[in-house]
C-alpha cells in the first residue's frame, strides 16, 4: 500500500504539487483572516449570582438572600466549590465547576434553580444577575472622554459615541461608566401646598400614575383597523408642570402652581477622573471570533470622526489597548519564528547543498500554511499558544524531510534515477519518518487531557503541534519526494562518497575520515569500558541532582513579563460617601503623580468602583487608579523598565496612614484566583461551601 502510494505521487508529481500549492494558498489566507489575540479564548468554569437587595444589612443578606440560594444551587451536578459573600445591599454567591464543564447545560440549570430560589426572597429583592466569566467578553480597549466641560455636555457625548461604537462591525459592547443617572427634579412649595388643600400623597400619586404609554387596543373602521393608546409619556420638564392634581371649583390644579421643575443628576456613587481631569469611559468588549486587531482599527477611526463634533473641551484617550499589546506581542513572535525558519535553512544548504537544502526547506512554509488551514477550519484564534507551538515545531518539522533527501542523495550517487531515488528513500523512510513523528507528538499528547483551567489553556500547544508535525508526514513523505523528483541535480558517481558509505555499512567505521570516523571511534572506546560510562553517567546525573535541590529556584507557570501598568487600589472601612471616598483617593492619586514613565492616571473612587476582566477586586475597595505606562520603546529610550515604575509605585505609597493600598501588575496565562467584578467598601459576611462532591 505504502509502495503504490508514493509511487503514484511522483507519478502524478505536477498534481501533487499543484494540489499542496493550492492548499498552501488557502492557508495563507487563512493566516491573515484569522482572528487575532492574546491569549487562547477557553471556558472559564466559574459563574457569579448578584441579588442587589437596597438598603439590606449583611446579616439580613445573609438569611433572606445567601442561605435560599445555597440551598438550592448545591444540589448542580458537576459543581465544584461554591462561595458566597452577604455585603451591605447585596448578597454575591461564586460558583465553581469542572473544567469540562457543559456551559449551556449548566448555565440552563443555574437559571432554573435561582428561579425556585425567588420564590423565598423579600418582594423588594431585585432580579438576580446571572453572569459568567469569559475571556472574550473582557474589554478590549478603554475611551476616556475628559475635560473642563459641563457634566451634561460630557454625558451626552459619551452616550452618542456608545451608540456610534456599538454598531461598529466586531463590536459587541460598550459599556459606559464615570457618569450619573439625569432626572428631572420636582420641588414643591409647602405654602403653595396647603394653601390649595393638597396632601403629599396626592402629588406622589399623581406623578406616579403618570410617565407611562398605555396601550389602548386596537379600533376598527371601514378602512381597517389601527392602534390606540393614551399617551402620558414625560419628554420635557413642561410635561410634569402640566399633570393635573385636582380640581378646586372652576380651576383645574396642576404641578405648575404649587412647584417647579428642573434637570439634575442623581447623587454620585463614585467619581472618575484622567489625569486630574472629570472623565467618562466607555469600555468596548468585541463579539466571539472578531479579529481584535481590526476591530480596534476600527474603533479608534469612529472615535476620531466622532470627535471632529465635540466642542474643543473635550479629549479622547485610549487606555488598556489590548491590540496595542497583541501585535508588538504576534510581531516578536512572528519574528522568532521568520529568524528561526532562517537558521534552521542555513543550516540544512550547509549540511545538504542549496538545491537539496531548498528542498527541504520548503517544508517550513508548507507545512504552516496547512497547520493554518486546519486551524482556521476548527475556529482557532492566532493566539500566543499558537505561535509558541509553531515556534517549537520549526526544528522538528524538517527532521523527515532531511532523512528522504539524506537517502535520495545517497542512492542518486550510487547511480540510481533522481525519480527511483525518491521513490526508494519514501518507501524505505516511510515507517522510520512516521513513527518518529508519532512519537514526538506523544510527548505533548498528555496536555490534551489536563482537566483544568491551565490545561484548557496548555491544551493549544499540543493541537498546534499536530497540526504542524501532520502536516509534515505529508510534506516529507508525498510533497518531498514529488518534488525531488523535478529539482533534484542527480550527481556524478562519486568512488571515493561510495567507498566511506561502504566502510559505514559493511566495512569497518573506524576507518572513515573526518567526523564521522572520529565519532565511530569515540563509541568504541566507550563501548570497550562500559562500566566506567555507567558510573560516570550516574555520577553527573546525581550531581545536578544535587545541585538543583540545594538550590533556590522561583517556581512560575508562565514567564513574568515586564508589565505595562499597574492597577493600585485603595481600601478602606466605613460607611463613608463618595465624595469621602474620592478624597482618600485622591491622596494616593497626588502621591502617584509626577512618576517618570507613567503615560496616564485614570482614576474611579466609590465603593461601586469594580475591577476589571480577570483580576478580583480586593474587599473593602473605595477606589482604584490605573496606572498606565509609556509603551515599551519609549521606556527603552529612557533607560526604564516597567518593573522599575511598579517599584516606585509601591515605595509611593507605602507609608500611607488609615489606608492600605494595594499595587497588582497585570497576570498572565490562566486565571490563577477566582474572577470577580464586585468591590467591597463595607463589611462583609463569607460563606463557603467547599467542596462538593
Amino acid at each position: 500500500m505504502i509502495g503504490p502510494l508514493i509511487d503514484g505521487a511522483i507519478k502524478r508529481r505536477k498534481v501533487v504539487l499543484g494540489v499542496t500549492l493550492i492548499a498552501g494558498l488557502f492557508g495563507l489566507f487563512a493566516y491573515l483572516n484569522m482572528p487575532r489575540e492574546s491569549q487562547p479564548d477557553i471556558k472559564i468554569p466559574f459563574i457569579s449570582i448578584v441579588v442587589p437587595y437596597p438598603g439590606v444589612s449583611p446579616e439580613d443578606a445573609e438569611r433572606l438572600l445567601v442561605k435560599p440560594l445555597e440551598t438550592n444551587l448545591q444540589s448542580i451536578e458537576g459543581l465544584k466549590e461554591m462561595n458566597a459573600v452577604a455585603r451591605q445591599g447585596m448578597a454575591v454567591i461564586a460558583l465553581e465547576f469542572e473544567a469540562d464543564f457543559d456551559q449551556d447545560k449548566v448555565l440552563g440549570d443555574v437559571r432554573a434553580k435561582v428561579d425556585l430560589a425567588r420564590g423565598r426572597f423579600p418582594p423588594d429583592a431585585e432580579e438576580p444577575i446571572i453572569q459568567e466569566a469569559n475571556f472574550s467578553g473582557d474589554p478590549v480597549i478603554g475611551i476616556i472622554l475628559s475635560g473642563q466641560a459641563p457634566e451634561r455636555e460630557l454625558m451626552r457625548v459619551s452616550r452618542d459615541l456608545k451608540q456610534r461604537l456599538e454598531s461598529v462591525p466586531g463590536v459587541l459592547e460598550a459599556n459606559q461608566s464615570g457618569g450619573r443617572e439625569e432626572f428631572l427634579e420636582v420641588t414643591i412649595d409647602p405654602l403653595r401646598m396647603e394653601a390649595y388643600n393638597i396632601t403629599p400623597g396626592e402629588i406622589s400619586q399623581t406623578i406616579a400614575r403618570n410617565n407611562q404609554l398605555i396601550p389602548a387596543g386596537d379600533m376598527l373602521s371601514g378602512g381597517g383597523k389601527f392602534a390606540v393608546k393614551i399617551p402620558g409619556v414625560v419628554e420635557k420638564p413642561a410635561d410634569i408642570l402640566a399633570l393635573p392634581i385636582k380640581r378646586n371649583g372652576d380651576r383645574l390644579i396642576t404641578i405648575g402652581d404649587i412647584g417647579e421643575v428642573h434637570r439634575t443628576f442623581k447623587d454620585a456613587s463614585f467619581i472618575a477622573r484622567f489625569n486630574g481631569q472629570p472623565a467618562y469611559s466607555l469600555e468596548v468588549s468585541k463579539r466571539s471570533g472578531a479579529n481584535i486587531l481590526d476591530t480596534v482599527k476600527r474603533i479608534r477611526q469612529t472615535v476620531e470622526v466622532e470627535q471632529k463634533r465635540w466642542p474643543p473641551t473635550i479629549r479622547a484617550a485610549y487606555t488598556f489597548d489590548e491590540s496595542d499589546f497583541i501585535g508588538r506581542t504576534l510581531m516578536v513572535l512572528e519574528g522568532g519564528l521568520i529568524s528561526a525558519a532562517i537558521l534552521v535553512m542555513i543550516i540544512i544548504v550547509a549540511s545538504l547543498g542549496i538545491r537539496q537544502g531548498l528542498m527541504v526547506g520548503l517544508a517550513i512554509p508548507a507545512c504552516f500554511t496547512l497547520a493554518f488551514l486546519m486551524l482556521n477550519a476548527i475556529h482557532i484564534t492566532l493566539n500566543q499558544m499558537v505561535m509558541f507551538g509553531l515556534v517549537l515545531a520549526v526544528g522538528i518539522l524538517v527532521d523527515g524531510g532531511i532523512v528522504v533527501v539524506e537517502y535520495a542523495d545517497r542512492k542518486m550517487a550510487e547511480g540510481l534515477h533522481k525519480a527511483d531515488a525518491f521513490a526508494a528513500a519514501g518507501k524505505r523512510m516511510f515507517w522510520p519518518v512516521l513513527n518518529g513523528t508519532l512519537t514526538t507528538l506523544c510527548a505533548f499528547l498528555p496536555f490534551m487531557f489536563w482537566n483544568s483551567i491551565a490545561g484548557k489553556f496548555m491544551s493549544f500547544l499540543p493541537l498546534t503541534l499536530f497540526f504542524v508535525l501532520g502536516a509534515s508526514i505529508f510534506v516529507a513523505l508525498i510533497f518531498t519526494p514529488a518534488l525531488g523528483s523535478i529539482f533534484a541535480r542527480e550527481a556524478a558517481v562519486d568512488e571515493e562518497h561510495l567507498a566511506e558509505i561502504e566502510k559505514s555499512e559493511r566495512g569497518d567505521p573506524r576507518e572513515m575520515s573526518g567526523f564521522m570516523g572520529w565519532y565511530a571511534r569515540m563509541i568504541s572506546f566507550l563501548g570497550a569500558h562500559p562500566l566506567r560510562v555507567i558510573a560516570g553517567t550516574m555520577l553527573v546525573i546525581f550531581l545536578v541532582f544535587y545541585w538543583f535541590g540545594h538550590t533556590k529556584h522561583r517556581t512560575e507557570f508562565f514567564l513574568d513579563q515586564d508589565p505595562e501598568f499597574v492597577a493600585v487600589y485603595v481600601k478602606g472601612r466605613g460607611n463613608m460617601s463618595a465624595a469621602t471616598q474620592d478624597v482618600l483617593v485622591r491622596e494616593v492619586e497626588n502621591r502617584l503623580a509626577g512618576i517618570k514613565g507613567v503615560e496616564s492616571l485614570y482614576v474611579r473612587s466609590g465603593s461601586s468602583s469594580p475591577g476589571g476582566g480577570r483580576n478580583q477586586t480586593p474587599n473593602d475597595t473605595i477606589g482604584r487608579i490605573q496606572v498606565e505606562f509609556l509603551k515599551y520603546e519609549d521606556r527603552k529610550a529612557l533607560g526604564l523598565r516597567g518593573k522599575d515604575i511598579a517599584k516606585e509605585v509601591r515605595r509611593r505609597v507605602a507609608d500611607l496612614s488609615g489606608l492600605q493600598v494595594e499595587v497588582r501588575e497585570p497576570q498572565g496565562g490562566p486565571p490563577r484566583a477566582r474572577p470577580s467584578r464586585f468591590s467591597s467598601g463595607v463589611p462583609i459576611r463569607p460563606r463557603s461551601i467547599a467542596p462538593l462532591t
